[in-house]
C-alpha cells in the first residue's frame, strides 16, 4: 500500500499546520525532509529543522509506529508554521522522497481496513468534527466511541447464536425441534425486532438533534421580520430599513437554544406585487412556508397576518413598545419588541416547547446517520419477514433470512460492506482526515 500525505489541519495561513505522512515509507521520508537519519523513538516529539528546497523551517516532529497510530501503520506528524505557501511545499517535498497525495477520507479508510475503528466510528469522528451545538458533538462523540457498535455487535452476536443452532441441525433431516425450541428462537427474534424498532424511533429524535428545526419567519411587508431574525440570533444578518420590500429573498441565520440548533428563515413579505423581482422573493418565501418546521407569523398594528399554513405556527405581534399602554393583548400571540428585545428569550422558549416533543437523554442512543437508519430498517424487514412465516416456513429458509439480516446490520459497522460502499462512505470525508 502506498505511503500518503495530506494536510490535517484546516487549509490557510494560521499559527501551526500539521502534515500526516502514513505509510511504510512515512519515517524515511521525514528522514529525508529533516536531512537526519534519526532513529525516532515512536510518540516523542522532537523539534527540527525540515527542508524544502532553499527554505528551512522549524518544526515539531514526531513518529507513530505501527500499529500503535491512528491509521495502525507508521505514521508520522510534521507541525510546522501554519503558513499555506509552507504547508504546501513541504507537501510536495513529500511527495518528492515517494509520498503520493492522500484522496478525502483515505486517513480514516486506512484505520478502518486495519481494524482500529469500525466506519460507523469513523462517521462520528466527523459528525464530531461538523457539530454546532453541544448535543451535536455529544451524539458524534457517543457514536466516534462505539455506543452504537456495542448494541449492533450484541445483537448480531444474538443472530448468530440462533443461526448457530440452526445451522448444527440441518444436517440433520430427521431432527425435529421442540416446541420450547422453536418458541425460544421466535420469542428472540421478536425481542431483537424491538430493540431495533426502539432504535429507529430514537432517529426522529436524533435528526432534529443533528439537522436542527427550519423556523420560516412570514409576514406583510415591513412588520419586522427581518428584525425579529436579528434579534432572535443577536446578529445583524438582516438588512433592516423603514422601506417596505427591503428583503427580497430568503436571508438565513441560525442560533443554539438548550442544544438545539434552530434554522431562521427570513422571507420577503407575502403579497400582491406588479415587481417581477418581488415576485421571485415572494414566491421563495411561500415555498419556504412549504419546507419549514416551524412558521413564525408576524404582525403588527398596522398589519395582522392572515397566512394560512398547515405546519405548526406561532402568532407574534411585534413592535409591542410602540403599542398604547390601554391596548388590550390578545391571548392569541406572543408580544415582542425587536427594538428593546422585550420577550424575545420568553418567544425562543416558545418556540422550543412548540418544536421539542421529546426528554432529551444524555445516556440516549440516537440514530443520526441516514445509512444507519436504513440499514437497521432493512434488517427489521428481514426480521418481520421471518416472524410472519415463522410457523409455515422450514429452517433453512428461516436461516437464510436470519443471515441476511446479520448483514445489514454489518453494513453499519462495516464488517459486511463491499469495497464499493466503502469506497463512497469515506469519500464524503475531508482531506486528512
Amino acid at each position: 500500500m502506498s505511503t500518503i500525505v495530506a494536510l490535517a489541519t484546516p487549509a490557510g495561513n494560521s499559527g501551526v499546520a500539521v502534515i500526516r505522512i502514513s505509510g511504510e515509507k512515512s519515517k524515511t521520508i521525514l528522514q529525508k525532509l529533516i536531512k537526519e537519519d534519526l532513529d525516532f523513538e515512536p510518540r516523542k516529539m522532537y523539534l527540527k529543522n525540515v527542508y524544502v528546497g532553499e527554505i528551512v523551517d522549524t518544526a515539531l516532529v514526531v513518529f507513530f509506529s505501527t500499529p500503535n497510530s491512528f491509521t495502525g501503520e507508521d505514521v508520522v506528524e510534521i507541525q510546522s508554521h501554519g503558513g499555506y505557501l509552507l504547508a504546501q511545499k513541504i507537501i510536495d517535498e513529500a511527495i518528492s522522497h515517494g509520498a503520493t497525495m492522500a484522496t478525502p477520507g483515505e486517513f480514516s479508510k486506512r484505520a478502518f481496513i486495519n481494524g482500529k475503528l469500525s466506519i460507523d466510528q469513523a462517521e462520528g469522528i466527523m459528525d464530531l468534527i461538523n457539530a454546532e451545538s453541544e448535543l451535536q458533538a455529544r451524539l458524534g462523540s457517543s457514536l466516534m466511541q462505539g455506543q452504537l457498535k456495542e448494541n449492533i455487535n450484541k445483537i448480531q452476536l444474538a443472530l448468530t447464536e440462533i443461526l448457530a443452532e440452526i445451522e448444527a441441525k440441518l444436517d440433520y433431516p430427521e431432527y425435529e425441534y421442540t416446541t420450547a425450541e422453536t418458541s425460544n428462537i421466535l420469542e428472540t427474534l421478536k425481542d431483537i425486532r424491538t430493540k431495533l424498532t426502539s432504535l429507529i424511533d430514537s432517529s426522529k429524535n436524533g435528526s432534529v438533534i443533528k439537522n436542527g428545526i427550519k423556523v420560516a419567519i412570514v409576514g406583510a411587508p415591513n412588520v419586522g421580520k427581518s428584525s425579529l431574525l436579528n434579534a432572535l440570533t443577536k446578529s445583524q444578518k438582516a438588512i433592516v430599513t423603514n422601506i417596505a420590500g427591503t428583503t427580497r429573498d430568503i436571508i438565513e441565520a441560525d442560533y443554539e437554544y438548550k442544544g438545539i440548533i434552530f434554522k431562521l428563515y427570513d422571507t420577503a413579505g407575502i403579497h400582491e406585487s406588479d415587481d417581477e423581482v418581488e415576485k421571485i422573493g415572494i414566491s421563495r418565501a411561500k415555498q419556504a412556508l412549504k419546507d419549514c418546521d416551524l412558521v413564525l407569523l408576524v404582525s403588527d398594528e398596522n398589519n395582522i397576518c392572515d397566512i394560512i399554513t398547515d405546519k405548526p405556527s406561532i402568532k407574534i405581534f411585534n413592535k409591542s413598545d410602540l403599542l398604547n399602554k390601554k391596548y388590550t393583548q390578545s391571548s392569541n400571540y406572543i408580544y415582542v419588541s425587536t427594538k428593546t428585545n422585550e420577550n424575545i428569550e420568553n418567544l425562543k422558549e416558545v418556540i422550543f416547547n412548540k418544536t421539542i416533543t421529546f426528554d432529551i437523554k444524555s445516556n440516549q442512543l440516537y440514530i443520526t446517520n441516514t445509512r444507519h437508519i436504513e440499514c437497521v430498517k432493512n434488517c427489521i424487514s428481514r426480521l418481520e419477514s421471518v416472524i410472519s412465516t415463522f410457523s409455515t416456513s422450514t429452517m433453512d429458509i428461516i436461516s437464510n433470512e436470519i443471515k441476511s439480516a446479520w448483514s445489514y446490520l454489518g453494513e453499519i459497522t462495516g464488517t459486511t460492506s463491499n469495497e464499493t460502499i466503502i469506497d463512497k462512505i469515506f469519500s464524503k470525508f475531508c482531506l486528512g482526515k
